[in-house]
């Protein structure tokens, strides 16, 4: 999922480019046009949880489907991925039964989702793409200050969502230390909204305001496609992405 990876954290919010927002029509970050609408958009902030349930099961499934795609286009060391790929999930299901890794999955994919989400839907969104790289990260992007272990610990380092989408390759046990000096870059070069950071249970309740918002606002005719459009660089609707997959609503 290298490809994924590198749109997220350097076209983050870019409508009809970044899969991390193109999850109609189960979950909707504006009000679409009514050709792209759903009837679940309308309650989509008393299901969520449902669909974010499906993160890790849909990250399993493009990483297979990256592969395999890999493997046919003769991409080298393609092949030794996907026997790893295959050796990996042989073990698992040959170790743990199905009540235990099931649930697993399912389980990790909502605790991830509710994590990873709420860092970037409740900040601005880019119809065009952003040539100012460094201020659209952030202004597409909100930190979780955490407030006790347990939370530092299951954030697991994404609560420092800024930095690493400004240093991705970096460890994350150096993100702490990289704050002031991100605070103060802000400061310096007038970032619009500076530095943002939010307490953790906070940014979840902004994130669910949003669904709760969307799901209750009318079709907006000539809203963005959330997989591109014409033309559009980058756009998913052009490319091989497994986003491209769930492009159901027509």
């Amino acid at each position: 999922m290298i490809g994924s990876g590198l749109t997220r954290n350097y076209l983050a919010n870019e409508m009809g480019v970044d899969e991390d927002i193109a999850t109609d029509p189960f979950l909707y970050q504006w009000a679409p046009d009514p050709e792209n609408d759903s009837p679940l958009r309308k309650i989509q902030h008393l299901i969520f949880y449902i669909p974010f349930s499906f993160l890790f099961a849909l990250w399993r499934f493009d990483s297979m489907k990256v592969a395999v795609d890999s493997v046919e286009s003769k991409r080298p060391g393609a092949k030794g991925e996907l026997y790893s790929l295959l050796i990996h999930y042989l073990v698992m299901l040959s170790v743990f039964p199905v009540s235990v890794w099931v649930p697993a999955i399912f389980m990790s994919g909502l605790v991830s989702a509710l994590i990873v989400t709420p860092t970037h839907q409740s900040e601005e969104m880019f119809e065009d793409y952003q040539p100012d790289w460094v201020t659209a990260q952030f202004q597409s992007t909100r930190n979780a200050v955490t407030t006790n272990p347990f939370s530092e610990w299951i954030w697991g380092g994404m609560q420092y969502q800024l930095e690493h989408h400004l240093f991705p390759s970096m460890p994350r046990a150096y993100y702490p230390l990289l704050r002031e000096r991100l605070i103060k870059f802000a400061e310096e070069n007038q970032i619009p909204g500076g530095y943002r950071e939010t307490g953790e249970f906070q940014i979840l309740k902004m994130n669910w305001d949003l669904y709760r918002k969307v799901a209750e606002a009318d079709p907006v005719p000539g809203a963005p496609a959330t997989r591109g459009r014409p033309g559009q660089q980058g756009a998913i609707e052009t490319s091989n992405s497994p986003a491209n997959s769930l492009n159901v609503v027509k």
